[in-house]
């Protein structure tokens, strides 16, 4: 039977996606998220939350690195997204690729942790999604998370995705910057198109001054100024003997090309758990579309991350 939960869920995303199809999408800045620190020293202004409640706990690390999205998933809304990205490593080497995704979730199936923690909601696919006319693949959707300490995974159905550019991986689509993309979407056969802004593309520059053991260890953090009024940073950490990165705050601040990091964050960086930390700049478009239950978010994103080793 057609669950009618899902059904209502429909409904309000259709309208939203209407919506989108009826105006131009000049995107505002970032909605600000909740914002647990404040920090105006060294003559900077900038708004630090912490992201990593649990350094143990891979549920923080979902997929950032990639979308961008350090939200939790029990909170994130519907969601279409788009980004190009760059990851300079230590050796200076920079890889570009493209990504892009759209995930809807099934409100009426949440999942919980053995500790009745809610973690996420199950996910639908209601057609056929294409970016700038390049079909969409359908992909399990995972997330990983300790629960009593133990390492597990859970299967929350399936999203759509396109992934080019890093590691081999040579499909056509490639993200544009300081553009328009199409998104196009058969939603249980209504069509439904409309075009989605980029912001211009975010270049970085990560320099460490200071030492560890003086406690003065900082981060001058640099890059060229876009189109936003804001950007926004995440700083993580790269786990020991490990590829996936945790993040650990995320600064929202002026696009201005500039931004000194305090020693207290920095220094409070675990050398035992972390060998590296990941620097992400990113430049967004994004509007949310949202009643009690967020139901839906479109942005657009340049992402630059560095990774420099942790002195």
């Amino acid at each position: 039977m057609f669950n009618l939960n899902l059904h209502k869920e429909m409904k309000k995303l259709i309208t939203y996606l209407f919506i989108f199809t009826l105006l131009f999408l000049f995107f505002a800045c970032d909605k600000p998220a909740p914002t647990e620190l404040i920090d105006d020293s060294l003559e900077e202004l900038a708004e630090y939350e912490i992201l990593g409640k649990d350094i143990n706990d891979e549920f923080y690390s979902n997929g950032f690195d990639t979308s961008g999205v350090t939200q939790n998933l029990n909170r994130l809304p519907n969601l279409i997204s788009l980004s190009g990205i760059k990851v300079t490593e230590v050796n200076s080497k920079t890889d570009e690729f493209s990504f892009a995704q759209a995930i809807f979730f099934d409100r009426s199936k949440p999942i919980f942790d053995s500790n009745n923690r809610l973690l996420a909601y199950h996910t639908f696919l209601p057609g056929f999604v294409r970016f700038d006319r390049h079909l969409a693949n359908t992909v399990p959707f995972r997330i990983w998370y300790r629960d009593n300490g133990v390492l597990k995974d859970t299967l929350l159905g399936g999203k759509y995705q396109i992934f080019s550019g890093r590691h081999g991986n040579m499909h056509q689509y490639r993200h544009g910057h300081n553009s328009l993309i199409n998104f196009r979407l058969n939603f249980f056969g209504q069509e439904i198109s409309f075009d989605i802004p980029t912001p211009r593309e975010i270049t970085g520059n990560v320099e460490l001054q200071g030492n560890r053991n003086n406690g003065d260890l900082r981060a001058v953090l640099r890059w060229d100024r876009g189109n936003t009024e804001t950007v926004n940073i995440i700083i993580g950490g790269r786990v020991r003997n490990r590829d996936n990165v945790m993040p650990l705050y995320q600064v929202r601040t002026k696009d201005d090309g500039r931004l000194v990091v305090p020693p207290r964050f920095i220094n409070q960086i675990p050398v035992q758990h972390f060998d590296k930390i990941v620097f992400t700049f990113i430049r967004r478009f994004e509007r949310t579309f949202d009643d009690a239950n967020n139901d839906l978010r479109v942005s657009s994103q340049s992402i630059h991350s560095i990774v420099v080793n942790l002195p």
